[in-house]
């Protein structure tokens, strides 16, 4: 077995939770919920490296070697 980490952004949209990762353009998840878009995304995630590993194309390797939110308190 294969483990494939990448980080994915989920923002709200019109009432709705979209999800994307920089690192599989054109991968996105839909839900009305934030586990909805989660769940949603990590189908099209296995959809998309399942086939690259079919058609022999390369996966992607994430791009992002650290992430954080921070936050910052300003005057």
């Amino acid at each position: 077995m294969t483990l494939y980490s990448y980080p994915i952004t989920i923002k709200k949209e019109d009432g709705q939770y979209y999800a994307y990762s920089d690192d599989l353009p054109g991968v996105y998840g839909l839900g009305k919920t934030l586990e909805g878009a989660k769940r949603s995304m990590l189908k099209g995630m296995r959809l998309y490296i399942q086939h690259c590993r079919k058609t022999r194309k390369r996966v992607p390797a994430s791009r992002i070697v650290y992430s954080e939110t921070v936050t910052l308190a300003l005057d």
